[in-house]
C-alpha cells in the first residue's frame, strides 16, 4: 500500500488535489494535533480496558494503523480517482478506486468478500467525506478511528513450526 502511494506522488494530478486537500491542516495545524492527540489517548484507554498488559507492541500498532490509514487515503481517496478522471467520469474513477482497493483486501488479507463489500462501502463513504469537506487528515482520521474499532489489538505472533522429531530446546 505504501508502494501505491509513493507511486501516487509520481502522478501529474497528484500534487494539485494534495495540496488543496492539506489546507486545513497547514491553516490550523494545532487543531489537527490536538485530534490526533484525543485519538492516541482514547485508543490507548480502550485497549487497556480489554487488556491490562498493553504495551509497545499496541503502541507500534497504532502507528502501523495510522501509517495504513495514510497511505490508503492518498492512493485509493485522493490519487487514483483525480488520475482516473483524466481519462473517466469522476463518480466512476471513485468507484473503480474503491473496487480495487476491496479488491486488494481481498487478495492480500484473504478476506471474505463480505468484509471486502463492506471495505468498498467504507471506501466510498470515505470519497464522499473528501469530495464534501476537501480535507483529507480529517479523512485520515476517520479511517484510522474506524479502523482500530476493526482491529484494536495487533494479531497475534506466528508460532514457527517445529519438525516433528525436534525439540524446541
Amino acid at each position: 500500500m505504501g508502494l501505491l502511494a509513493v507511486l501516487g506522488l509520481l502522478l501529474p494530478a497528484s500534487w494539485g488535489g494534495l495540496d488543496s486537500t492539506l489546507t486545513p491542516l497547514f491553516e490550523n495545524p494545532l487543531r489537527y494535533l490536538l485530534a490526533a492527540t484525543g485519538l492516541s489517548i482514547f485508543f490507548h484507554m480502550y485497549q487497556r480496558r480489554k487488556n491490562p498488559l498493553v504495551g509497545s507492541r499496541h503502541t507500534l500498532w497504532l502507528g502501523y494503523l495510522l501509517f495504513i490509514s495514510i497511505v490508503e487515503e492518498l492512493a485509493f481517496r485522493l490519487f487514483l480517482p483525480n488520475e482516473l478522471s483524466q481519462v473517466l467520469p469522476f463518480i466512476v474513477a471513485v468507484i473503480v478506486s474503491n473496487a480495487l482497493f476491496a479488491v486488494i483486501h481481498f487478495v492480500t488479507l484473504r478476506w471474505h468478500w463480505w468484509n471486502c463489500l463492506f471495505a468498498f462501502a467504507g471506501g466510498l463513504g470515505f470519497s464522499h467525506m473528501l469530495h464534501q469537506t476537501g480535507d483529507l487528515t480529517l479523512v485520515i482520521f476517520a479511517h484510522w478511528f474506524f479502523t482500530f474499532m476493526n482491529t484494536p489489538v495487533p494479531p497475534a505472533p506466528r508460532l514457527t513450526k517445529q519438525p516433528a522429531n525436534e525439540s524446541p530446546w
